[in-house]
């Protein structure tokens, strides 16, 4: 009886495997419309604070989204600009940049024959600059593409934010009226909304810094290297390593060696500051996943949903991980994860609000 009850145990636990697998190949299948949905959720997120905020000042739901849409489409509107602008200065400069990557080779060379090392085989590293500016007109023309999903993704984000006020009345008609279940369930919902907000936020810090050290350092395409950084943090460490490579390539080639270690130990002290201090102070609960979580997470979105999956992995996870602490059967997955452990200035809060009672 004992093995076939272990047998039984077994079996469902991979059926539960295989559903997962299949789940997981239908949404590679359908990443093309998952992303939209997941994107538009995450701009319905970050704009349903500012709903609110209009809601209070006696705008109707109507109106209220019609202003956040406004915003968003002049944040993309003048994305659209700024990348057509700095890949059209990056062609005008290309001549520059062969005459000074030219200047500091040789510098280099000579730096390596001091030392006794051979160099000819390095003026096979000279890129090749016609290959380099197709290839930026080519990402220059992929832009417009990626705007006709752009509309799509507006629409959905209109009309998910207009599902807002409903939202409430929803969450007690599945929980029967129950308050504790209704609590938990508006709790997540701002959980979920919390921490997108919060992490964009911190993005934001991260960019502002990076494109005005950039920009302090006189480096070409500050603002627009800045601006990537912002989008770009989403992914975890490949994101700010992808930005840093431009950035330290021009920094070498204007400002030399020097410049181009600045650039990198620059880049260091932000990342180390905003990760573990600002994002702590915009975060309301601890919701850094650990390392190897993050990898796993950002390997497996990238392979089911493709490219877009790498720019969305961790706050995918996040949502699905907060929506797990709530549901009883899969509270111990972040447990086992250790994200469930709350920061020391919580529990201070904590014994503060119980003397005051």
């Amino acid at each position: 009886m004992f093995f076939f009850d272990k047998s039984d145990a077994f079996l469902r636990y991979l059926l539960i495997g295989a559903l997962i697998m299949v789940i997981l190949v239908g949404m590679n299948i359908t990443s093309y419309l998952i992303n939209m949905i997941v994107i538009s959720l995450i701009l319905a997120m970050l704009g349903t604070p500012v709903f609110y905020i209009l809601k209070k000042r006696g705008f109707s739901d109507i109106v209220s989204v019609a202003v956040i849409m406004v915003i968003y489409a002049l944040i993309v509107l003048g994305f659209v600009i700024l990348i057509f602008e700095s890949f059209n200065m990056l062609i005008v400069n290309l001549p520059k940049y062969e005459e000074l990557f030219t200047y500091r080779i040789n510098d280099l060379l000579d730096i390596l024959k001091n030392f006794g090392f051979t160099t000819e085989s390095l003026f096979s590293l000279t890129p090749d600059w016609s290959l380099i500016s197709k290839l930026t007109l080519m990402i220059a023309g992929s832009v417009s593409a990626l705007l006709m999903d752009g509309f799509f993704i507006v629409v959905i984000t209109c009309f998910l934010l207009l599902e807002i006020p409903a939202l409430p009345g929803r969450i007690i008609k599945i929980t029967g009226g129950d308050d504790k279940l209704t609590g938990q369930y508006q709790e997540m919902c701002n959980s979920m909304i919390g921490w997108i907000v919060a992490k964009t936020k911190t993005n934001l810090v991260l960019g502002g810094a990076f494109g005005a050290m950039l920009y302090a350092m006189g480096i070409d395409l500050a603002l627009f290297l800045g601006v990537l950084a912002v989008v770009l943090s989403y992914i975890p460490y490949i994101g700010l390593l992808i930005v840093a490579v431009p950035a330290v390539i021009l920094a070498w080639l204007q400002l030399g060696l020097i410049g181009a270690v600045i650039v990198v130990v620059g880049i260091c002290i932000i990342n180390a500051i905003v990760e573990n201090i600002v994002f702590s102070k915009f975060a309301e609960k601890d919701m850094n996943m650990p390392p190897l979580v993050v990898i796993l997470s950002l390997i497996l979105w990238t392979w089911v949903l493709g490219p877009i999956g790498m720019l969305i992995s961790v706050p995918f996870t996040i949502m699905i991980l907060i929506a797990f602490r709530y549901i009883e059967c899969t509270k111990w997955i972040p447990v086992i994860l250790g994200m469930d452990e709350k920061r020391p200035y919580e529990d201070e809060k904590a014994n503060s609000d119980k003397e005051s009672v």
